[in-house]
């Protein structure tokens, strides 16, 4: 009997004990943002899957989402009346390329039976008959590449996996995709590997002659990769494609690129920086080669932001931002100076340049003339993760997230969101994609917006650059010897502040004594006189 009343208490104890520790949540949900939270932001979630990642969030190689330029997709859409100045209602929306019962895509026929079944269904409940339209959305994806060599590509809007391949050895290590509409390419090792960008077929390998650095790129045709011997490599699409032997493109640059480069949105030109201290502008048109130099104020570690126009921004290690434009002789279009070190990539939105310093400070430009828009930088922000309407997303030094106004740099909603092992960042719609450390994702969207908006700045030309096309400054072509580029700030042309004039009646060397074809010769301050008079500081008192 007493036997029995131990174990009694004994498992009284064991119960007790039990109901009073809470249990723990090993999903880790603070990692993604809350509905509540979503809520005072005014968003709402899109979606939430699981990434094919090999070892969680830890082992993501690259995070791209990549705007398709071709076959944008088409929705029918039942609308209603717009009030004032508010756009239409949108009802109901249907994809013309929505599968079917029999597995195939409905069709926009198809899709224009179901909404007008929708219309009249609604039409008994609304004072207005809606009517039908239909309109067409840029297709957007989302690439992940894991440690292991698994490429992820699916539907940036819906979630849904396009499709997944595993290629390489995952031994050698892998860098950034290059990505188009028909082809992705992964640097493995030595080896370019190439993709079919429709089903992830692997169509051949292509070993490269030096060793890749950071990843490649796809312009003009070509795939671009940094390599370790102070260089870009370079191969035609089409022939890799083809399984066709190919020419090797190689151009040799002065230092190590720092990272791999960024295209012109409008143009095949690419720009990098290298780590001895010049930033680089690469035509590749028809054969890639370097086009001229820049010699920054520290280097530069972080991409160049493009913007149409074939403008390029960027901040540097010695605290100065610049804009250039991307012309065969080269365009400073302002160059801003903070007193910060800069190494991430600025974020372009709503005609701003924002560019969060080492120190936490984050600026905000005006993208045409380089001023600063607000009072004072914005304090404590670590970097920028995408962007909404009228605010920036960021995460905080303190490791908190929160969004801060554009208009003042104000900071509101900080949110109770821990950071995972990998922050993905969104330069190209107003999406915010959050990935907690299992690789689960989560897409955040503005309340109602079903389509995307597409976060390019204004196309507002510089007249100051447009006018350098027409009527090209002097020197108009690149002197002897000084190397294949031009360096606006380097040897390349005239030397205002060099010996000599220009024998071909170019400017003459203001603190020189040359003659600049007939003008008049002044007497050098410091030297013998023009008319060959004595030296005012006299004879040589040594012999």
């Amino acid at each position: 009997m007493m036997y029995r009343a131990k174990v009694l208490l004994g498992c009284c104890f064991f119960l007790s004990s039990t109901l009073a520790v809470p249990s723990i949540n090993t999903g880790r949900a603070d990692e993604l943002m809350s509905s509540s939270a979503a809520t005072r932001l005014g968003l709402e979630q899109a979606w939430r899957r699981q990434l094919r990642v090999a070892n969680g969030a830890q082992s993501i190689v690259d995070f791209q989402i990549y705007i398709s330029k071709s076959e944008p997709r088409e929705y029918i859409e039942v609308v209603g009346v717009a009030e004032g100045d508010n756009d239409a209602p949108v009802y109901f929306r249907i994809a013309t390329d929505q599968i079917g019962s029999n597995g195939e895509a409905i069709g926009k026929k198809e899709a224009e039976r179901l909404a007008g079944r929708e219309v009249v269904r609604m039409t008994r409940r609304l004072p207005q008959k809606p009517t039908i339209r239909s309109t067409t959305v840029p297709k957007v994806f989302l690439y992940t590449l894991s440690s292991n060599g698994t490429v992820d590509c699916r539907d940036a809007e819906s979630g849904k996996p396009v499709w997944v391949s595993q290629v390489g050895n995952s031994d050698l290590g892998y860098g950034r995709l290059g990505i188009d509409d028909q082809l992705v390419t992964v640097t493995n090792g030595g080896n370019i590997i190439l993709l079919d960008a429709k089903d992830g077929y692997e169509i051949d390998q292509k070993p490269t002659v030096d060793v890749p650095l950071h990843g490649a790129i796809h312009c003009g045709g070509f795939v671009i990769v940094p390599t370790i011997r102070n260089g870009m490599e370079g191969y035609r699409l089409d022939d890799l494609a083809a399984r066709e032997p190919t020419s090797r493109y190689m151009q040799t640059v002065e230092g190590l690129a720092i990272d791999t480069p960024a295209k012109s949105p409008t143009s095949p030109t690419v720009s990098w920086g290298t780590d001895a201290g010049f930033v680089y502008f690469m035509d590749v048109t028809s054969t890639p080669s370097v086009t001229f130099r820049l010699n920054t104020v520290g280097i530069v570690t972080g991409r160049p932001a493009t913007a149409v126009g074939d403008r390029f921004f960027f901040g540097s290690e010695g605290g100065q931002a610049y804009s250039v434009k991307a012309t065969r002789l080269g365009h400073v279009l302002w160059s801003q100076p903070l007193g910060e070190p800069f190494y991430d990539t600025p974020f372009l939105m709503e005609s701003k340049v924002f560019l969060n310093s080492a120190y936490g400070n984050l600026f905000a430009l005006d993208e045409q003339t380089g001023a600063p828009v607000w009072e004072t930088p914005t304090a404590s922000v670590a970097e920028i993760l995408g962007g909404l309407s009228g605010s920036l997303f960021v995460r905080l030094m303190s490791g908190h997230f929160a969004t801060v106004d554009l208009k003042d740099g104000r900071i509101s909603h900080v949110l109770p969101i821990s950071k995972s092992d990998f922050v993905a960042i969104n330069r190209k719609t107003d999406r915010l994609y959050l990935i907690d450390s299992r690789g689960v994702a989560q897409c955040m969207r503005p309340v109602g917006s079903i389509a995307p908006t597409i976060l390019q700045p204004h196309d507002a030309e510089v007249e100051e650059a447009v006018e350098e096309e027409k009527t090209p400054t002097k020197p108009e072509t690149t002197e002897p010897g000084s190397g294949p580029f031009n360096d606006p700030f380097g040897g390349g042309g005239n030397d205002p502040f060099g010996a000599g004039g220009n024998s071909g009646g170019g400017d003459a060397n203001p603190f020189g004594g040359g003659d600049a074809g007939g003008a008049e010769t002044m007497d050098d301050p410091f030297g013998a006189p023009a008319g060959g008079g004595g030296d005012p500081f006299g004879e040589n008192p040594f012999g």
